[in-house]
């Protein structure tokens, strides 16, 4: 509050100041209850540093004043700015998780299915060699079969072959 002086005597320093309700500055030697400049009668309020905000900033450095205003109002609009930023990436990170959570379901079911359907495999490939050792020792002449010739055994499964006719030359 260097930057005002006294209206009527200009004296800037080493004096108190007041304002008066007609808005004209006065040292304390000038204060009277008219005012020295327009003649008007008028209060007066002691320019200190106590005095309300609302009445201090008339007095402010105005650069230093639209500078607060303007980190205040900065301040708020970056606050906002991140806030949405983190909300927004909150809100992608939580959509994909979710995305995620259905793909790890689908791809547990499916390896599931994977391992039934190996099982499967492995007991078709098992029935098929038994089918085939079957199917190998039917083509065999009946004198290299293991068994004897009315009977035969392949897999547990016991076959009977009927015995063949005979006829005079």
């Amino acid at each position: 509050m260097e930057w005002f002086h006294c209206n009527k005597c200009f004296l800037r320093t080493g004096s108190k100041f007041a304002v008066s309700s007609c808005g004209h500055i006065c040292c304390e030697a000038c204060i009277k209850p008219q005012c020295v400049i327009c003649g008007t009668s008028c209060s007066y309020l002691p320019i200190t540093d106590k005095m309300k905000i609302q009445e201090r900033v008339f007095f402010m450095d105005p650069m230093k004043l639209f500078q607060s205003r303007l980190e205040h109002i900065t301040q708020s609009q970056i606050a906002d700015f991140q806030r949405t930023q983190m909300q927004r990436a909150t809100a992608y990170f939580k959509h994909k998780s979710v995305e995620l959570e259905k793909r790890l379901k689908e791809v547990t079911q499916q390896s599931y299915q994977i391992a039934e359907l190996k099982r499967e495999n492995a007991d078709l490939k098992s029935r098929n060699m038994e089918l085939k050792q079957e199917m190998a020792e039917l083509k065999k002449p009946l004198s290299q079969r293991r068994g004897s010739p009315g009977q035969f055994q392949t897999n547990s499964v016991q076959r009977i072959s009927l015995p063949v006719a005979v006829a005079s030359p």
